[in-house]
């Protein structure tokens, strides 16, 4: 049996916003969700999945391969429910090789059914124990499924395999380890899988990714220019190269890189929004609103260019109160937590004399981040202003002890957007 594992997706999927999380935030969530649009990839050595449902659906139709047909049937037609419904009597059936498990489970898995896929590929490693796939495909699941300690405990019972099935496994480790933050050890062992494989895509993502995590950003810019070397035309590296740039104090090479890329993929949202926030810190305001404005023409923009539109109308002092509205509307519907679009809410609120709505957003705000300075600031000036005195100099009192904690607080979200965006948090999540 060969080429058996589960579809790794090659991404996981970006969104965050430029407004209510640090640079850090930012970072993590552009890094997760763009890669989960591109679909899986195979681990080394694994099966390819792609054609698993169509083996399923072209099965024999004895009574074990009708249930796998009809599971095969229902998850090509998206009756999930039905899909879900035919896992427990498929179970129930004895002597189910280590080929129909496996493959069921991939095709669970690519439906996002990693629930009913651990149960198989765990069906799969109790029958079939000398089967590594089983196991590493068990794992995978359960990452997906934000088990990390059960993923690793499983990983480790997995059998020998090939040397491309223990390169896996390396990948694989480091994958969960930086999901449990054992950044010692998730930086050895996708270095070592980088190191063995420097061509393989995934490899040098997250290594990067761990580089960025650890603050360690020139060796994260050196193993995106290593890994651009054999995948020239990866957004996802050269958007990794660009993020590590600018948190590295390259600002203007993080911009050109940038550029470059987005002269090869116009489309690639990612690229403006961080663009757009580089401009934005740098102060060049201007620029920021128009290159967003122009992003949020796009088909379906990237939730953060609407935070960064917005907030670079606001330092320009427009008065396009609606506009703003609508923008941070949309970011506070499509970034989760925002604090920081809520902050910019009250402000707009504030500046139409709207008090009690600017009010009620800072509050939101302080609700999702007690430690947001510039809040409590901001409501000590609105609680003045509407005459609640008492209550602005507790406002006051709160800055001041808290105006130290998170003074860079765009830079770090925009920084975790990007990590989750260019797949940090886990090797399946959409």
């Amino acid at each position: 049996m060969t080429n058996r594992g589960l579809a790794v997706p090659r991404y996981g999927m970006l969104i965050a916003i430029l407004t209510c999380l640090p640079l850090t935030t930012f970072v993590q969530t552009i890094t997760s969700e763009v890669r989960a649009q591109e679909g899986p990839q195979p681990a080394p050595s694994q099966r390819n999945s792609a054609g698993d449902q169509a083996r399923i659906a072209e099965a024999p139709h004895t009574s074990t391969d009708s249930l796998v047909v009809q599971v095969g049937n229902a998850l090509a037609r998206g009756e999930l429910d039905s899909a879900r419904g035919l896992v427990p009597k498929l179970l129930q059936v004895p002597g189910l090789t280590a080929d129909v498990l496996l493959q069921v489970g991939v095709s669970l898995a690519q439906h996002d059914l990693y629930s009913e896929a651990s149960r198989v590929f765990r069906r799969c490693t109790t029958d079939h124990p000398e089967v590594f796939e089983g196991f590493y495909n068990l794992s995978l699941a359960q990452l997906a499924l934000q088990r990390p300690q059960d993923a690793l405990e499983t990983l480790a019972k997995a059998p020998r395999a090939s040397p491309s099935g223990e390169l896996a496994r390396t990948y694989l480790r480091g994958k969960i380890e930086s999901a449990l933050r054992l950044d010692a050890e998730a930086e050895r062992d996708l270095s070592a899988a980088f190191a063995a494989a420097p061509q393989d895509e995934n490899f040098g993502l997250d290594l990067g990714l761990c580089y960025i995590r650890e603050r360690k950003y020139q060796a994260a810019a050196e193993t995106f220019q290593k890994a651009l070397g054999f995948h020239k035309n990866s957004p996802y590296l050269r958007l990794g190269l660009a993020v590590a740039q600018y948190l590295g104090g390259l600002a203007a090479d993080s911009m050109e890189t940038c550029r470059t890329l987005l002269s090869l993929q116009p489309d690639f949202s990612p690229a403006r929004v961080m663009m757009a926030f580089a401009l934005y810190m740098q102060g060049r305001v201007d620029e920021a609103a128009n290159l967003s404005a122009q992003g949020l023409r796009d088909p379906s923009p990237f939730p953060y260019l609407y935070y960064i539109h917005a907030a670079a109308l606001l330092k320009l002092q427009s008065k396009d109160y609606d506009t703003m509205l609508h923008d941070l509307t949309l970011a506070v519907q499509s970034i989760p937590r925002c604090a920081l679009c809520y902050l910019a809410l009250s402000k707009v609120h504030r500046r139409k004399s709207e008090l009690e709505t600017a009010t009620t957003d800072l509050r939101t705000a302080l609700r999702l981040d007690p430690t947001l300075a510039e809040a409590w600031y901001n409501l000590a000036l609105v609680d003045d202003q509407a005459g609640r005195h008492a209550e602005a100099e507790q406002a006051r009192r709160e800055f001041e002890r808290v105006k130290e904690t998170k003074a860079h607080l765009e830079t770090e979200m925009l920084q975790d957007a990007f990590l989750k965006t260019l797949g940090e948090d886990g090797l399946l999540q959409k």
